[in-house]
């Protein structure tokens, strides 16, 4: 062989490793890239801050009392007790009956129930409605209804978030992005009127999220707050009476998570999970006070963060897991340490939120019901809730009376168990109460009748003791 076509045959191998280097190289950035984007979870280590789990055994939970009416989403104080009124406990022997039984669209909006009236939206073809009925009888009292584009939509049968209903007026946000108040009407017979109204997407130039708008709307003073989106308004507060913007806040995409307003730390700040980390913010100006990363696959943070004393729990499904930070005070302001970080296990909330009693954490991890040990950042492993937990789905529970879970599963199996760390017992369960394998509507009681609802039906069922 010649030193030529040595040197030529050379030559190309060495070009075709040059090749097969750079190849091997775009890729490995590339698919870093596409796994940084869309697989996040991936990329993290499992975390356990010892100094603060320490402190975290001495420390107080405290919570909020629990308030009257159930006004809006996931309760009088966003944690998910209901008020204290009559309840039924001896399911097995007596199970709840059913009062009413009214038909409704498709949507998973749960209710709001505020003196005698229930409130929850729904769709039906190309219209989103506010329905208001009698809590009692399950009569319509009025309808509002709004022309909507649900086109290009994932899994869309209806609104996702629930109505908040404060001093008169119901404030909903449509899956497509439309904000409005709602003054009922004054007398009978007479329709709703719209105080305000405005496009999310059209007035902050925010895009819809994968699975439409899901925020339910928090009232804090003369503001009402939601969030809405990228490029600088993750989160905005809004004059209630008018509509007006009074601040922006965050430049983060949106999640499908609600926000709650707290004192923790010694300073009054909402918090609030959006499609990719947790925010503190200050009420008055929006001023973002501390913010850490929660980016979860598809921006798929949807359950509210579970506030206890100076302490924010927040989860995900998607393999994400959960998280509980310590809030610390700054001056006027305040910061956020890491307690501890649970990679894709513990607890991994997909549609639905826990809820928090002395110190224990109760909800659905993916498609179980867990008990977990909120002080160690581990679960109960001998609390095992069989009867509402696999082959029933996901599912969504809030506190009764403080001491019992009240749940209804995906599938339509509506619950009540023991809120006990020591083991779970089910004081009863009624299959059948809903039509699966989408229930995903939280159930609500006040005053000793559950509120439920699917994609076809809302029914009304009596708890008070007999």
């Amino acid at each position: 062989m010649t030193p030529n076509l040595l040197t030529l045959r050379s030559g190309k191998f060495v070009r075709f490793l040059l090749v097969a280097f750079v190849t091997v190289a775009v890729l490995a950035v590339g698919g870093w890239y596409a796994v940084k984007k869309y697989r996040p979870q991936w990329l993290e280590t499992e975390t356990t801050n010892e100094a603060e789990l320490a402190a975290l055994q001495s420390a107080e939970l405290t919570v909020a009392p629990a308030g009257t009416n159930w006004p809006q989403w996931f309760g009088p104080n966003r944690d998910g007790r209901a008020p204290a009124g009559p309840l039924r406990t001896d399911w097995d022997t007596s199970p709840p009956s059913v009062v009413w039984t009214v038909p409704c669209g498709g949507g998973y909006s749960s209710f709001a129930v505020v003196d005698g009236r229930l409130y929850t939206q729904d769709r039906q073809g190309d219209k989103e409605r506010v329905l208001c009925l009698d809590a009692a009888t399950g009569k319509e009292l009025w309808v509002h209804e709004t022309a909507v584009d649900y086109a290009k939509m994932d899994h869309a049968p209806g609104p996702r978030a629930t109505p908040t209903v404060h001093d008169g007026r119901v404030y909903t946000l449509g899956a497509t992005g439309l904000l409005q108040c709602v003054v009922p009407p004054i007398e009978p017979g007479q329709k709703p009127t719209v105080a305000w109204q405005k496009s999310l997407t059209e007035e902050y130039g925010v895009s819809r999220p994968k699975w439409g708008f899901a925020c339910s709307p928090l009232i804090d003073g003369d503001q009402l707050i939601v969030l809405a989106g990228k490029p600088n308004a993750s989160v905005v507060a809004l004059d209630r009476a008018t509509g007006q913007t009074k601040w922006k806040a965050g430049e983060d995409g949106n999640g499908y998570s609600s926000p709650v307003i707290v004192t923790a730390a010694g300073v009054r700040q909402v918090i609030a999970v959006t499609g990719e980390s947790v925010l503190g913010i200050r009420p008055g100006d929006g001023n973002i006070l501390w913010r850490e990363a929660w980016k979860t696959e598809y921006q798929a943070n949807v359950a509210t963060p579970v506030v206890a004393g100076d302490y924010v729990f927040v989860s995900s499904g998607y393999a994400k897991g959960c998280s509980l930070f310590r809030l610390a005070p700054a001056g006027d302001s305040a910061t956020a340490e890491l307690v501890y970080f649970r990679k894709s296990r513990l607890m991994r909330n997909h549609h639905s939120t826990c809820v928090q009693k002395d110190g224990f954490l109760y909800g659905y991890d993916d498609d179980t019901l867990r008990c977990v040990d909120l002080r160690k950042g581990e679960e109960r492993e001998d609390w095992v809730a069989r009867e509402v937990s696999g082959n029933r789905g996901k599912g969504c529970v809030i506190l009764a009376e403080d001491k019992y879970l009240l749940g209804m599963t995906q599938t339509g199996t509506l619950f009540l168990a023991d809120a006990n760390p020591e083991e779970f017992q089910l004081r009863g369960k009624v299959d059948g109460v809903l039509s699966g394998p989408d229930c995903w509507s939280l159930p609500v009681l006040v005053d000793g009748r559950v509120y439920v609802r699917d994609n076809t039906k809302v029914v009304c069922l009596d708890v008070r003791p007999k």
